[in-house]
C-alpha cells in the first residue's frame, strides 16, 4: 500500500479497515461488502475492472470498482475463469444496529480449485486441485475435488518425472496447482505447471509439514499405510489438506478416503495419446463434441457423468475389473425393460456427492436437504429394481447396506423440512409440528393479519373515516394512514408518525405494542428455524460416508446402464478380452466418425494382430482414403474394451494392452521454441523409450516434418527398431506415404496393407477398404485436383513427378551398388536381418508373389489390386 505514517492517519475508518483485511489476503481479489455492493479498491480494482469489463472509478485518488451483491455469481465466475483467487468480505453485523463502523470479516475464500458453488463448476466434470511435492528422489501428485470429496494421489521416481507429470496433468486437467518451493529450482517441471493454463502458486517447505494441521485433522480420513510411509506422498497430503482447510475456514469433513492410484492397474495413456485420440476433449476447441466421451456419455446423473469421463481416461489393465464391468453392462443390455426402468428412476436423483459435501462443510441449503432426502428415497426404489441372483446383486446388496443406515436421517429431513422450502429463514423452512415454540410464534404472526383487519375496521367506525387504512413498510413499520381531508376527525390518542403531501401517518399504543410483538416473533422465527435446520444438517453429517457410498454406486449403475443403452443404439458387441497376444477385430468401425457420417455410409474394416506374422502392419494409400480413421478406430476400440464397454465391431478379441501410444497429426509449440518436426520426434522418442511387448503403437506419417530422405530414413530405422526389439515394440500400426517402407513387408512379423482406391475416367474413387499388400502410388496429385487446384498446376505436377521418379530410379541404382560395400559393415547394424532394398533380379520378387498367390481365396477387389500392382512393377 506504501502509505506514510502521516497519510495513514488521514485514512477514513472504512479504508483503514479495508487495508487491514487486504493485508491478510495480498494474493486475492478482496470483495468488500458495502451495503448492496461488493467493492474493490487499489490494484484489485484495476485488475477486476479489466477482467469484468466494468467501469474503473476513484475516490480520493483511490481506484475502485464494484458490482451488486445479487449479481455476484456471474462476476465471481469470470474472475475464477481468469485464474484469480477471491476473498469474500461480508458485513458481520446489521448496519442499523452498528455503533460506528460496521464490522466486516472474510467469510470465505474462493479459488478455481476449491470452489463449491454449482454455478461455477460443470456438474458432469470433476474440479481438481492438484498438489505437487518434489523431494530429492520422488515427485508426488495429488488430485482433490473438494466438491465431491474425491482424493487421488500417485508418485513417480525422478528419472520418469517429467513425462509422468505431464501425462497425469493431461489425465486429470486440474483447475489449480499448488507446489513446494523446491520445484521452482526445476525449470522443466515449472514450465509444465505454467503450460497447464490453470492457476498455480508455490508454498514454502514448512507449508507441507504435519505440524501445520490441527492434531486430529486426519483422524477421520482413511489413508493407505503405504502413503504415510512415503515421505513425498505424506508431505503432499499435508500440504493439500492445509490448503483446503485454509480456503474453507474449517476441517474438510467430506474427504473420507485417500485413493492411492496403482499405476499397474491402468492402461498408460500419455498426453499425446489423450490429445490425439480425442477421448474427452476435441482438438478444435477442447470441447466434448466429436470425442469418445461425446459418443459414450448418455448418463443421467452428475455422478455418472463424472465417472464415465474418468474411466475413459483410465482404462483398466486388470482382467477381473474388466470382466466385472462387462458383465454388469451385459446384464442391462440383455434386459432392456430393467434398463429402461432403472434409467427412469435415475432421473429423480440429484448430485448426492456435492449435496453431501455441503452437509459435511455445514454449507447446506434447505432446498439441497430436500433434494438429498428425495435422492435417498429414489435410490431405495432403484435398489428394489435390481434383481437378485445376478451380477447386479452385488450392487443391490451394497446399496441396501448403506440405505438401512440412512433411514433415520431420511425420516428426520422429511419431518423437519418443508417439501418446497425457501433457502432463507423466516418461517418457510421448518415443517409445522416439528417444534412447539416455532409453531407458537408462527401463530402470532399468522393471526396478525386478522388482527390488523379487525383494528382497521374498529378505527374506521370509531373515527368515522371510511378511507382509513392500517399499513406496513420496512422503514416505518405499522402505521395508520389518514387522508389530509380527514385529519380533523383524528382522535387525540393518535400519535403522528409521518407527514405526506396527501396524507398523515399515525400510530397508537396498541398498534406499537403489537408491532413490537410481531417484530420480536419474526426475529425469533428466523433464529429458531436456522438453529433447527443446522441441527438437521449436523445429524445428517454423521452419515457422510454412507451418502458418499450410495453416490458412487448410483454413478456405477448410471454408467453401466448407459453403456448398455449406447451399445443397443449403436450396434456394439461384447468383446473377448484376455491376456493373449491376439488382437483381432472383425468389421471394426470408428465410433465417432460413424455417428456423424451415418451408420450406413461407414465402411467397416478388419484388423488382425499376432506375435508371429502380424505384429507390425504398414498401411499405405492416398490422403483422404481413411488411413488415420482406421488407425484411430482400432485404438479407440482397445480403449472401449478395457473400460468394460461393448465395441463397434462385428466381433473383437482383444489381448489386453498395457499402454497405448499415438504419433498422429502435425502440431508445433512455437511459443516454447519447438517446431512441428521436433514435437513429432519427441512423441516418437517417448514411444520407443517406454513401449513394451504388450503396448499398442499407432504411428501416422512419421518423418513427414522434414526432408523426404531424412524422413524416410528415420521412419525406416524406427520400423526396424520396433521389429528387431520385440520387447520394446508391441502391436504397431504404421501409416506412411513412403512406399519404400513397404519393402520391409518381406520381414517376418511385418505385413503390408493399403486403403483401396480405384481410378475411373481420371477420377479417384475411395473405397475405404483395407486390403492386403502395399499401395501402388500415393495419388497425391489426384487429391490436389479434388481439392480444387487448377488444371495447369495439376498437369505440370504430373510432368515433374515423372521426372522425379526417373531420377529416383537412378538413385536406386547407386544405393544398390553401395549397399553390399558399406551398409553391412556398420557394426551397430549386425543384429539386423539383412534385407535388400532393390534385389539384383528385378522380377524375382514379382515371380515369387505370383507363386505364393492362393487364387482360391483371393477376393475380386484383392485380385484387381494385385493385378494393378504387377502391371506397375513390370512396367517399371
Amino acid at each position: 500500500m506504501g502509505q506514510s505514517k502521516e497519510s495513514e492517519t488521514k485514512l477514513t475508518p472504512m479504508v483503514r479497515q479495508y487495508r487491514e483485511i487486504k493485508a491478510r489476503h495480498p494474493d486475492k481479489i478482496l470483495l468488500f461488502r458495502l451495503g448492496d455492493f461488493y467493492e474493490m479498491f487499489d490494484n484489485d480494482a484495476k485488475i477486476a475492472a479489466s477482467v469484468l469489463n466494468i467501469a474503473l472509478t476513484s475516490r480520493n485518488d483511490m481506484p475502485m470498482c464494484g458490482f451488486p451483491h445479487h449479481s455476484a455469481t456471474q462476476y465471481i465466475h469470470k474472475l475464477l475463469d481468469a485464474g484469480k483467487k477471491i476473498a469474500v468480505c461480508e458485513q458481520t453485523e446489521d448496519a442499523s444496529q452498528a455503533k460506528g463502523l460496521v464490522r466486516r470479516e472474510v467469510s470465505g475464500i474462493v479459488t478455481p480449485g476449491t470452489v463449491l458453488d454449482e454455478d461455477y463448476i460443470d456438474k458432469k466434470q470433476n474440479n481438481y486441485l492438484c498438489t505437487v511435492y518434489l523431494s530429492d528422489t520422488k515427485i508426488a501428485l495429488s488430485f482433490a475435488d473438494i466438491s465431491t470429496g474425491e482424493f487421488f494421489i500417485t508418485s513417480s521416481e525422478i528419472p520418469e518425472m517429467p513425462r509422468f507429470f505431464q501425462d497425469e496433468l493431461a489425465r486429470f486437467s486440474p483447475s489449480e496447482i499448488i507446489y513446494n518451493e523446491k520445484i521452482t529450482l526445476n525449470p522443466t517441471l515449472l514450465a509444465l505447471i505454467e503450460k497447464n493454463g490453470s492457476l498455480f502458486q508455490s508454498f514454502p517447505e514448512w507449508y507441507f509439514e504435519e505440524s501445520q494441521l490441527e492434531p486430529d485433522f486426519i483422524n477421520g480420513i482413511d489413508i493407505p499405510i503405504k502413503a504415510l510411509e512415503d515421505t513425498a506422498i505424506k508431505n503432499n497430503l499435508f500440504g493439500s489438506f492445509n490448503y483446503l482447510a485454509e480456503t474453507q475456514f474449517q476441517s474438510i469433513g467430506n474427504i473420507k478416503i485417500v485413493t492411492l492410484l496403482n499405476k499397474a492397474g491402468y492402461v498408460e495413456l500419455d498426453d499425446f495419446t489423450l490429445r490425439n485420440l480425442e477421448l474427452v476433449r476435441n482438438m478444435q476447441d477442447g470441447g466434448k463434441k466429436f470425442t469418445l466421451l461425446d459418443i459414450l456419455d448418455n448418463t443421467i446423473t452428475p455422478m455418472g457423468g463424472r465417472l464415465i469421463r474418468r474411466i475413459i481416461v483410465m482404462p483398466l489393465y486388470d482382467l477381473n475389473g474388466i470382466y466385472r464391468r462387462q458383465n454388469i453392462v451385459e446384464a442391462f443390455y440383455d434386459d432392456t425393460i430393467l434398463s429402461k426402468n432403472v434409467r427412469t428412476v435415475l432421473k429423480r436423483i440429484s448430485d448426492i456427492d456435492r449435496l453431501t459435501t455441503r452437509v459435511a462443510l455445514k454449507k447446506a441449503l434447505p432446498k439441497g436437504m430436500v433434494a438429498l432426502k428425495d435422492s435417498i428415497s429414489a435410490t431405495r426404489e432403484l435398489s428394489k429394481l435390481l434383481p437378485e441372483n445376478t451380477v447386479l446383486e452385488e450392487l443391490k446388496n451394497r446399496l441396501n447396506k448403506e440405505l438401512s443406515l440412512l433411514e433415520t436421517v431420511e425420516d428426520l429431513i422429511k419431518r423437519a423440512i418443508k417439501p418446497d422450502p425457501s433457502n432463507s429463514f423466516g418461517g418457510d423452512v421448518i415443517n409445522a409440528g416439528f417444534d412447539k415454540e416455532l409453531d407458537k410464534l408462527r401463530n402470532i404472526m399468522s393471526e396478525g393479519k386478522g388482527w390488523i383487519v379487525k383494528l382497521q375496521e374498529r378505527e374506521r367506525k370509531r373515527t368515522g373515516i371510511s378511507s382509513l387504512k392500517v399499513k406496513y413498510n420496512k422503514v416505518f413499520g405499522y402505521f395508520i394512514e389518514v387522508s389530509k381531508s380527514n385529519v380533523s376527525n383524528v382522535p387525540d390518542d393518535y400519535i403522528r408518525k409521518q407527514s405526506l403531501v396527501n396524507a398523515e401517518r399515525y400510530t397508537i399504543p396498541e398498534l406499537s405494542e403489537y408491532e413490537m410483538q410481531i417484530t420480536t416473533a419474526s426475529e425469533k422465527v428466523v433464529n429458531i428455524e436456522e438453529k433447527l435446520f443446522m441441527s438437521v444438517v449436523d445429524e445428517t453429517s454423521k452419515f457422510v460416508p454412507s451418502l458418499q457410498t450410495i453416490a458412487g454406486i448410483v454413478g456405477e449403475i448410471d454408467v453401466y446402464s448407459n453403456l448398455a443403452e449406447v451399445a443397443h443404439k449403436n450396434r456394439y458387441t461384447k468383446p473377448v478380452v484376455d491376456n493373449s497376444s491376439d488382437f483381432i477385430i472383425r468389421d471394426g468401425r470408428h465410433p465417432v466418425v460413424e455417428k456423424y457420417m451415418g451408420f450406413n455410409l461407414f465402411v467397416p474394416n478388419d484388423l488382425i494382430f499376432n506375435d508371429t506374422d502380424s505384429r507390425i502392419l504398414i498401411i499405405t494409400g492416398p490422403n483422404m482414403a481413411g488411413k488415420s480413421t482406421y488407425l484411430r478406430q482400432n485404438a479407440l476400440i482397445a480403449v472401449m474394451a478395457q473400460i468394460g464397454s461393448f465395441v463397434p465391431a462385428k466381433s473383437a478379441h482383444i489381448g489386453m494392452v498395457d499402454k497405448i501410444f499415438t504419433r498422429i497429426g502435425a502440431s508445433d509449440r512455437l511459443s516454447e521454441g519447438r517446431s512441428t518436426f521436433l514435437v513429432e520426434m519427441e512423441e516418437a522418442a517417448n514411444i520407443l523409450k517406454n513401449a513394451t511387448d504388450k503396448s499398442l503403437i499407432i504411428m501416422d506419417e512419421l518423418g513427414r516434418g522434414t526432408s523426404t530422405y531424412d524422413g524416410l530414413s528415420i521412419a525406416w530405422a524406427v520400423l526396424e527398431y520396433l521389429h528387431e526389439h520385440p520387447k520394446k515394440g508391441g502391436k504397431t500400426l504404421f501409416a506412411t506415404h513412403y512406399h519404400e517402407l513397404t519393402k520391409l513387408g518381406e520381414k517376418q512379423g511385418i505385413k503390408n496393407f493399403n486403403i483401396a482406391v480405384r481410378e475411373y475416367n481420371e477420377e479417384l474413387i475411395f473405397l475405404r477398404k483395407v486390403v492386403d499388400g502395399p499401395a501402388d502410388q500415393s495419388y497425391g496429385i489426384y487429391v490436389a485436383k479434388l481439392a480444387g487446384i487448377n488444371n495447369e498446376i495439376i498437369e505440370r505436377a504430373k510432368i515433374i513427378l515423372e521426372n522425379l521418379e526417373t531420377e529416383g530410379n537412378k538413385a536406386r541404382d547407386i544405393i544398390e551398388s553401395r549397399f553390399d560395400r558399406e551398409y553391412r559393415k556398420i557394426p551397430s547394424r549386425k543384429y539386423l536381418t539383412e534385407l535388400e532394398l532393390f534385389p539384383d533380379n528385378k522380377h524375382a520378387n514379382t515371380v515369387e508373389k505370383i507363386r505364393n498367390l492362393d487364387i482360391n481365396r483371393i477376393t475380386p477387389i484383392e485380385a484387381i489390386t494385385f493385378l494393378s500392382e504387377l502391371k506397375k512393377e513390370l512396367g517399371n
